[in-house]
C-alpha cells in the first residue's frame, strides 16, 4: 500500500505528470528524427529499446487514441420520443419521488448555485430528459412551461426568467472528456492485474493443501 506521508504523496504526483508527458515527448522525438533523417535508416541515438517504445507511443496516439476520442464524440441514436401522455406520466412518477428538489437540481447541474439554474437551463434538461433531444424547445414549449411549474411548485418558489451559468448533465448530448494515458499506464495497470490474480491462485492453492 502506498504511504501517506508528504515525500510519498509527491512521489505519486510526480509519476501521474510524467506519465501524461511521455506521449508528447514521444510524439514529439519521432516527428523530429523523421524531420531530420527522414526515413532512411540511420543509427540509433537512443537504445533500441527506447526508441521503440516511443514509436509504439506515437503509433498508439494517432492509430488508437484519436480515432477513439473521434468515435466518442458521435451523436448518440436516440430513440423515439414518447407520447405526451407518456411524457407527463414519466414527469409525474419522477416528481413524486424527488425528497429534496433543491439537491436533485444542483445534482442534474453539476453542483452549481441554485440561483443559476433559470427557467432556460431547465428546460435545456427536461428536453433531454424527456423528448430525447436537445436544441429549442419550439413547438415544446407549451409543455415545458408545464414541467417548469410543476418543478416551482416542488421546490416551493418560483423559477427565475431567462438563462443562467449553469450547465445540466445530459449523458447522451454532452461531449466525452477523454484523457490520454499511455502505453505504460496500461502495461502497468495489466501487469499488477495479472500480478494479482497469481498471487489469489497461490494463496488460494495453499489454502486448499
Amino acid at each position: 500500500m502506498i504511504g501517506t506521508s508528504k515525500p510519498e504523496y509527491w512521489f505519486i504526483r510526480l509519476c501521474i505528470v510524467g506519465l501524461h508527458y511521455i506521449a508528447p515527448l514521444c510524439v514529439a522525438y519521432c516527428i523530429l528524427l523523421v524531420y531530420i533523417y527522414g526515413f532512411k535508416a540511420t543509427k540509433y541515438r537512443f537504445p533500441l529499446l527506447v526508441e521503440t517504445g516511443a514509436l509504439l507511443e506515437t503509433l498508439f496516439y494517432f492509430l488508437v487514441y484519436l480515432p477513439y476520442n473521434k468515435y466518442l464524440q458521435r451523436e448518440a441514436s436516440h430513440p423515439p420520443a414518447p407520447s405526451r401522455e407518456e411524457r407527463k406520466e414519466l414527469f409525474a412518477l419522477c416528481n413524486d419521488n424527488i425528497a429534496d428538489c433543491e439537491g436533485y437540481l444542483r445534482k442534474w447541474f453539476l453542483g452549481a448555485d441554485i440561483n443559476e439554474i433559470k427557467r432556460e437551463n431547465l428546460k435545456d434538461f427536461l428536453l433531454w430528459a424527456f423528448f430525447n433531444r436537445g436544441g429549442p424547445p419550439g413547438d415544446d414549449d407549451e409543455e415545458l412551461e408545464e414541467y417548469v411549474s410543476a418543478t416551482e411548485k416542488l421546490l416551493g418558489r418560483p423559477i427565475e426568467e431567462g438563462r443562467g451559468n449553469a450547465q445540466p448533465l445530459r449523458l447522451t448530448l454532452d461531449k466525452v472528456d477523454m484523457l490520454h494515458r499511455s502505453l505504460i499506464w496500461y502495461f502497468v495497470r495489466v501487469s499488477l492485474h495479472f500480478w494479482k490474480d497469481s498471487v489469489s491462485n497461490i494463496d488460494t492453492v495453499r489454502r486448499i493443501r
